[in-house]
């Protein structure tokens, strides 16, 4: 089996295995939406859509173990398969590759008319749940041709349109999700067309990005066999590929970043929505709760908050990553920027009476840099600084002016860093064994890519070097001099030994 055939018969079996996992999700969602968060929607359609799934899916399961065990023997030559001929699709490599794609258009397809017809008997368009039609598009990008996964984009579209149409006129009837939507919602032009458009542009992002990285990587494949039946792969060719593999791999870590950051923002307005519900329900606005519900829907609200958090973090990151932070810079003050950055954290300081020491010299040159994302900067480490600090303790800020940089230094007298952690905390979602303290991981990775934009660095120390009595951490980054705006009038106090001023905080 070719390394082709080996993924498309795995990813078969393994949308299977997830199907099961939809299909308990579709279920507890239900009961959940029904008896705890009170939306009322009839259940009896529900139930019969979920044992078609389990019907289908059952089928689709012995089809899965029949390609495998196929899969080490030989098949006919030529696999009829409709779609494939009616989109002018180009005949598989394998008679392996064309069955494998011609099971997973019945898995598509099926999911796709079973999702539409749960869709409306759940709501409908007032249902923030018609996103999840972009997975559609991923898997079928993923596991299919090209052209297929653009067709079942444009299924999903017109069923989708097709679906608010008739509700909208009334020639089918529409579910209502009441205790959740205003009744009138999917009959309201506007919204229906901004979520069609949302959703229509999603879709097609996906498709094309996913698409795109699929096939990348299946032509590799492909040249990668073909190279080792011929015997002409060397070291050499080996560490050339690998060189473009990742130039490819990073191009697709972008094109990836930019989906998260088209589906992050398209998915923040549904759960804003969802929260300020569930924010009109612990208000008691719509009746009492148990204390039982109340604790239940508490604990929602939390997790859709640290949700919105983390989509906040992912668009950070998408502007980073396409450089969007060189567009905000503008002329900063230093000092202004650390004085902001202190009254920020100033409550939680005072929350633990922690006090903050800072010792920055004067005066500082002016910067081209942005002033929120330094601010963000420094906000992040000074409340991790006093998050990991112990009451009645202390941090410190200091600033140190070189040749060639100007230096930022926040150091604490709290829990410190273990040393095997201290070369992964700036990574992607890494939270420490022993900091258990609530966040999404990404604090720290959004403060190093800000500070490397700006050609600086940053780095941790624990214990703190400076007073290794206690453990505590120090925090350093550097901004080069090329950002400070030359004042020659600041060039002069400085050479007549411009003091520093110590406060506390």
């Amino acid at each position: 089996m070719t390394p082709e055939e080996v993924a498309l018969v795995f990813r078969i079996r393994m949308f299977v295995r997830f199907r099961w996992i939809a299909l308990a999700g579709v279920l507890l969602a239900s009961l959940l939406a029904t008896q705890v968060f009170n939306i009322n929607f009839p259940l009896p359609p529900v139930y019969i859509i979920c044992a078609c799934i389990a019907l289908y899916n059952g089928v689709l399961f012995f089809q899965a173990r029949s390609l495998s065990a196929e899969a080490s023997g030989s098949l006919p030559q030529e696999q009829t398969v409709p779609l494939r001929r009616l989109l002018f699709i180009p005949k598989a490599t394998s008679p392996l590759v064309e069955k494998a794609r011609a099971i997973g258009n019945i898995h598509i397809v099926l999911d796709l008319l079973i999702l539409a017809a749960l869709l409306h008997f759940t709501g409908g368009i007032e249902n923030p749940f018609i996103f999840y039609f972009i997975f559609h598009a991923i898997i079928a990008g993923i596991l299919l041709h090209y052209r297929i996964a653009y067709f079942l984009a444009t299924a999903a579209i017109l069923l989708l349109v097709l679906i608010a149409g008739l509700e909208y006129s009334g020639l089918i009837p529409h579910v209502h999700l009441e205790g959740f939507a205003a009744p009138d919602l999917y009959r309201q032009e506007t919204y229906i067309v901004g979520v069609l458009v949302a959703l229509t542009t999603c879709l097609y992002a996906a498709a094309y990005m996913v698409t795109n990285i699929s096939g990348e990587l299946r032509k590799r494949q492909r040249e990668v066999v073909a190279l080792q039946e011929k015997g002409l792969i060397k070291k050499t060719k080996e560490l050339e590929e690998a060189n473009e593999e990742l130039g490819r791999l990073e191009e697709g870590r972008k094109n990836l970043l930019n989906f998260l950051a088209v589906a992050s923002h398209d998915l923040k307005a549904p759960l804003s929505a969802v929260q300020s519900y569930l924010g009109v329900m612990l208000g008691g606005f719509v009746g009492e709760m148990s204390e039982k519900q109340r604790h239940m829907v508490a604990r929602s609200s939390k997790r859709i908050n640290e949700l919105l958090e983390l989509i906040g973090d992912l668009l950070d990151i998408s502007r980073i990553e396409e450089a969007q932070i060189i567009q905000e810079v503008e002329e900063v003050a230093l000092p202004q920027v650390l004085r902001d950055s202190v009254e920020s954290v100033r409550s939680l300081a005072e929350d633990k009476k922690i006090k903050i020491a800072t010792e920055v010299p004067k005066p500082l040159p002016r910067l081209q840099a942005s002033s929120i994302r330094l601010q963000q900067v420094m906000t992040n480490l000074l409340s991790n600084a006093i998050k990991f600090t112990p009451e009645k303790g202390e941090v410190k800020l200091r600033v140190i002016e070189g040749k060639t940089d100007i230096q930022v230094q926040v150091m604490d007298n709290g829990i410190g860093i273990a040393a095997e952690e201290l070369s992964k905390i700036f990574n992607d979602f890494y939270r420490g064994g022993s900091r258990e303290e609530p966040g999404t991981g990404l604090g720290l990775s959004i403060v190093k890519r800000i500070v490397e934009a700006y050609g600086g660095k940053i780095w941790a120390e624990s214990p703190n070097p400076e007073d290794e009595s206690v453990r505590g951490s120090k925090f350093t980054f550097t901004l080069p001099r090329r950002l400070a705006m030359a004042n020659k009038s600041q060039t002069r106090s400085r050479r007549k030994g411009g003091g520093k001023t110590v406060k506390s905080v």
